[in-house]
């Protein structure tokens, strides 16, 4: 199904703007990674029925109520991301290093004199829920398809063919589409657009370099309380923040020193709120069953974008007074910085848990989770007309439900000495056919290169040691693995793209 000729009608017709979000910017903004304390993360995050973890209460914010002593806690750590990136000429590998900072939070508790509810319990924390930090570069030689052949085809059925040809140089609503008229990388004959390579009959060879940075934090602030040593309840309130920026390079050589450079820059900063209620109930001393759920989160996004595309084909350009140049979109038509504002509501979520605990000795514990993708959406600030119509409508086509397990273990060795180990699986929220070769994804602007993502798998394990009653100290490692579709653009030959990414992070904390 070659949608993507649809959304571009759907586009043009509504937008004068050179850059809009799609479904990929709604689906790589509401992601979260596996994050926590060292504890919570050394178990899988399997937490979500046993709480008196601050990892276990952004969970199920009904954990806080478990607490019987008031707590400070900070968690550190380390990030090493490896992207591998296999299109026709072998693998490309990128690694990318970096200390991380994951969570703070300080829980008080307040007696209140009661047997039946001795205490009401508060929290604060700041956590880190995703790393953006990636880099992958993708080369392929000898190839049938030339991004010119993908402009000139978008062109042909989004652009009004009684229009002059020189009127796309000036619209916003085809950005794409002009750069490659403007650098002559496609030409207006008998009615239709032609790309320089399908014109001269051109093999091409490729090179594309993404790298992306960033991070979604939430500021928590929870309250719970445990009723009759039995029923444990919370509420708890985030307020996220999102910044993320990417840059990518996209180069097509012709051969005889003819090639052109296609480079985006893209920034996005956000903020919004979401809303937790959880219950944990322990009818005998060796089980606890947990319920949790999270509203979507509420964003308001502003995205702020440049385009750059250098070109170099003097033996290729119809035009005999042609000369190299640069085309670039930094400003709309009235001078200004390009930017976009736009509201983006995330997906909710379900969490189910399960686990036993064996006297003092250890503890098993299992989370399930599922997580409505289909339910993102895209809308235009201020309740104005919503452009983002078709972009929800393709949301809803390709997204499916997500389900996550994830399941732990804690063994106490002695008092002070404990071991951990944990799995995680996150299921891929892509629907099937999202990954056929005929079926095009929506991107935005000038971005036209875009991952499918496959299932994500995390193996932990970790240690913690308690120095005395109120001081401890846990550590834990994680392994994830990934594996993506990638393309430089709709109609480009598909790569294969591995990632595999290992954390350390370190836990410390003290009770009084």
């Amino acid at each position: 199904m070659k949608r993507f000729f649809i959304t571009v009608l759907a586009l043009s017709s509504a937008l004068g703007s050179a850059f809009a979000q799609g479904e990929l910017d709604a689906y790589k903004l509401s992601q979260t990674d596996l994050q926590g304390t060292a504890r919570s993360v050394g178990m899988g995050g399997a937490f979500g029925a046993l709480g008196g973890d601050v990892s276990g209460v952004a969970i199920n914010p009904a954990g806080i109520g478990i607490y019987t002593t008031s707590e400070v806690v900070a968690t550190f750590g380390f990030t090493n991301t490896q992207s591998k990136a296999n299109l026709n000429i072998g693998s490309l590998s990128n690694d990318k290093f970096k200390f991380t900072c994951d969570n703070f939070a300080y829980v008080g508790t307040f007696p209140i004199n009661s047997y039946d509810m001795p205490s009401i319990n508060f929290g604060v924390s700041i956590n880190r829920l995703k790393s953006f930090d990636r880099k992958y570069n993708m080369k392929g030689a000898g190839l049938n398809w030339s991004m010119t052949d993908y402009m000139a085809n978008r062109a042909n059925y989004g652009y009004d063919p009684s229009l002059d040809p020189d009127e796309l140089k000036t619209t916003n609503n085809f950005p794409f589409e002009a750069l490659g008229y403007q650098a002559y990388l496609m030409d207006y004959s008998n009615g239709q657009w032609q790309s320089v390579a399908d014109r001269m009959g051109l093999k091409v060879d490729n090179d594309l370099l993404v790298h992306e940075k960033g991070s979604i934090y939430s500021y928590d602030f929870n309250f719970g309380t445990t009723i009759s040593n039995i029923v444990s309840v919370g509420l708890g309130i985030s307020v996220t923040d999102i910044n993320y920026k990417m840059s990518s390079s996209y180069i097509e050589d012709f051969g005889s020193n003819n090639f052109f450079d296609l480079m985006n820059w893209l920034k996005t900063e956000g903020s919004g709120f979401q809303a937790k209620v959880g219950v944990i109930v322990k009818p005998i001393n060796e089980l606890r069953i947990g319920l949790a759920y999270h509203s979507p989160t509420w964003y308001e996004m502003t995205d702020y974008y440049g385009t750059e595309l250098y070109h170099q084909i003097p033996n290729l350009a119809s035009d005999a007074d042609y000369r190299p140049g640069t085309v670039s979109t930094y400003h709309d038509n009235d001078g200004n910085a390009s930017y976009l504002d736009y509201d983006l509501r995330s997906p909710d979520k379900w969490v189910f848990s399960l686990a036993g605990v064996i006297g003092k000795y250890a503890i098993i514990s299992a989370d399930y989770e599922l997580t409505n993708y289909g339910n993102m959406k895209l809308d235009t600030p201020d309740g104005g007309y919503n452009y983002y119509q078709a972009s929800n409508k393709y949301i809803s086509e390709d997204f499916r439900t997500s389900s996550t397990l994830r399941v732990g273990a804690e063994v106490r060795f002695t008092p002070q000495f404990s071991g951990r180990v944990g799995y995680s699986w996150v299921q891929s929220p892509f629907k099937s056919h999202t990954k056929a070769d005929n079926y095009s994804l929506e991107t935005a602007g000038t971005v036209v290169h875009y991952t499918v993502d496959g299932d994500t798998n995390y193996f932990t394990y970790g240690l913690g040691y308690k120095f005395s009653p109120n001081f401890y100290i846990d550590v834990a490692f994680i392994l994830k693995n990934q594996k993506s579709d990638l393309r430089a653009y709709y109609e480009a030959d598909r790569a294969s793209l591995k990632t595999n990414t290992t954390s350390g992070i370190l836990t410390l904390g003290y009770k009084f």
